[in-house]
């Protein structure tokens, strides 16, 4: 049977007074849960932690958030196509980079200008308290979990594994929107740092140091890869290869090079790569490329982001956006043997919708379109029923690749190749070794997770490089070149943080 469990959000802006029963949606419960009279549309914090079971469903509707049209109480973030679930902080990310040019105003259009970071916009509130609004939801769970008298003690670390492991995970992808790599400067302002559930008593939190949101990040994520457990019945939940995979982009953000290469090979413990799963983009979930990813569908009461979905940007065949394409510079980087050659002519060279992408969405019953490789295949148009694709084990091959080029390790080199010939049958080892190596090593994580995670956006700012866009196809003004460090690259503290959190002030703000 599903029983809606609610986990009441009550939003005091700046940070959030949340308090248990908000939408999570609840399966396969047990029937002494209905035993005595209780309102059918809420289950108490006690039915909730009382069972492994009920902190499963707590878990499940987690999970469902991070995928869910989500819309904060107030209605003044989320709800719209770029700011729905976490898919669309990625597509920011790479709207915001180098590889993905845009042709003409669309649903992501102040991203791609980067300037759409100010206190009172929308993607600042949507960024600040989807991640807050989830960051709490998984310390009542902590805390349900810890004060349950009726969950065994291996039961309750298994749990608060999981849930700190996405605590991790969180504050992690916060840290990167509002604030510059930790290896700028550590001591520069953090986020607040809440690790109990917020309350009509709380007023708020000072930013702390960087260090000091990382302290936090590390410690949860040390905490849950030493205690997770490997088993899971879907994709969408977070288990041991999961949590390290998340260690691994934690500690090559922080260049804990050795800690990043062994996280990454854990990682993909009895999963490899696919490339074959590499047309359909692992669509289903069962390809064991995938490390993450959260379903969607239309039929049998599923969910879906339809038009927010990552396909509706980038297909061409009119039934989506048709917002997004491709940059010049990195398609040339591809062979025609390459699999993820999925490039084709969409207008005249040089203009920004010159190359278009086949890579995302689902074949169309009718067109079809012939590929830069010379081949005609259907072309692909929106699938409102695709995947969410979180992590895959390319992105960790090249994690472990990038780490061992930095220590200096011989094999870095042929891991990388590794990947290489996977994806292209005519790959010839490049011979590069130091720095040589490592760009090429970035440039195959472009190659690899262009359009996914907005990687060459996230590798400028990891490493203070400058985002170059000139030399392509941006058209002008948007073909500027955005230097080391540049204040663009983070977003401003909201607004409504300010306003009502004792301990910020306008003086705290992010230039």
């Amino acid at each position: 049977m599903k029983l809606s469990i609610r986990i009441i959000t009550k939003q005091l802006f700046p940070f959030f007074c949340l308090l248990l029963a908000a939408s999570m949606l609840v399966t396969g419960c047990k029937k002494d849960f209905l035993d005595e009279p209780r309102p059918t549309d809420k289950v108490s914090t006690v039915d909730v932690f009382s069972s492994t079971d009920g902190v499963r469903a707590f878990f499940n509707g987690l999970y469902r958030n991070l995928r869910s049209q989500w819309t904060s109480l107030d209605g003044s973030a989320g709800g719209n196509d770029d700011t729905y679930s976490f898919v669309s902080l990625n597509i920011t990310r790479g709207a915001k980079g180098k590889d993905v040019v845009m042709a003409f105003p669309t649903w992501y259009i102040y991203d791609y200008q980067n300037e759409n970071r100010e206190p009172t916009y929308r993607r600042v509130n949507f960024t600040w308290e989807f991640l807050y609004e989830n960051i709490n939801q998984v310390n009542i769970l902590i805390k349900g979990v810890a004060e349950s008298p009726s969950i065994s003690a291996d039961d309750k670390t298994l749990l608060s594994a999981e849930a700190r492991a996405l605590r991790a995970w969180l504050y992690f992808e916060l840290i990167r929107e509002f604030q510059h790599t930790i290896t700028k400067n550590p001591n520069a302002p953090g986020v607040p740092v809440y690790t109990e559930p917020t309350s009509i008593q709380n007023k708020g939190k000072a930013r702390g140091t960087i260090k000091e949101t990382y302290d936090q990040i590390n410690s949860d994520i040390e905490f849950a890869t030493a205690n997770i457990g490997s088993s899971r019945n879907l994709k969408s939940q977070v288990n041991s290869n999961v949590a390290w995979g998340m260690a691994a982009r934690i500690y090559l953000e922080q260049q804990r090079w050795a800690d990043a290469k062994a996280a990454a090979q854990k990682a993909r413990i009895g999963l490899q790569l696919d490339e074959e799963g590499y047309a359909t983009y692992y669509n289903d979930l069962t390809s064991s490329e995938v490390i993450w990813g959260l379903p969607q569908t239309t039929g049998n009461g599923g969910q879906s982001l339809y038009y927010g979905t990552l396909s509706s940007f980038f297909e061409q065949t009119g039934d989506g956006y048709d917002g997004f394409y491709v940059s010049e510079e990195l398609v040339e980087r591809f062979t025609t043997t390459d699999i993820r050659n999925t490039f084709f002519e969409y207008n005249a060279p040089g203009t920004p919708d010159n190359y278009a992408t086949n890579k995302f969405g689902i074949a169309h019953a009718s067109y079809e379109v012939t590929l830069l490789n010379g081949e005609t295949v259907k072309q692909k148009t929106i699938n409102f029923d695709e995947s969410i694709i979180m992590m895959r084990v390319a992105e960790m091959v090249l994690i472990e690749a990038e780490a061992k080029a930095r220590l200096g390790e011989a094999d870095a080199a042929e891991l990388l190749f590794s990947l290489q010939s996977n994806r292209d049958e005519a790959a010839v080892r490049s011979g590069n070794t130091g720095a040589a190596l490592i760009n090429e090593i970035l440039v195959e994580r472009r190659k690899e997770l262009y359009g996914e995670l907005g990687i060459d956006w996230l590798d400028a700012k990891r490493l203070q490089l400058a985002l170059d866009r000139s030399g392509s196809n941006h058209e002008a003004p948007n073909d500027y070149i955005m230097v080391t460090n540049d204040p663009r690259l983070i977003l401003k503290i909201p607004q409504k943080e300010i306003d009502s959190n004792d301990f910020i002030n306008q003086s705290d703000q992010n230039p």
